[in-house]
């Protein structure tokens, strides 16, 4: 599996979006939930990634300084605007999007890890 791939099926969800900036923003994204994973859990949810996706959740796991964490999914959201830099409305339906596709790509195993490891409020982010 490409990260193109990932990232396709994200654009699908973010038509508005030019396809490039749906790449960025959706690296940026998995960037912000490995923050809330232990290191060992980014990596063995990464491992069911493409390379460039997996690093980007990877590099998030990888700072300790929200891990385990309670977190409420306005924060959370609020983080992904600021980082995206995309208007409210378009960075809310990329969160869910990219949120959405890892439950889609991810086997099972690799699926409950990470709902698992996130804080329970970003469980929402799953929901189709």
């Amino acid at each position: 599996m490409q990260t193109e791939t990932l990232t396709a099926a994200v654009h699908n969800s973010c038509p508005e979006l030019d396809a490039a900036r749906v790449a960025q923003c959706t690296l940026i994204t998995l960037d912000a939930l490995g923050e809330h994973l232990s290191d060992d859990a980014g990596a063995r949810v990464a491992s069911g990634l493409p390379e460039e996706a997996a690093g980007a959740l990877r590099s998030g796991a990888r700072r300790q300084d929200t891990t385990g964490k309670q977190v409420k999914i306005a924060v959370f959201l609020d983080k992904v605007r600021a980082r995206t830099e995309l208007p409210p409305e378009q960075a809310d339906s990329l969160t869910y999007a990219v949120a959405i596709t890892l439950a889609h790509m991810l086997d099972e195993d690799r699926l409950k890890l990470l709902r698992d490891q996130l804080p329970w409020e970003l469980d929402r982010l799953f929901q189709d």
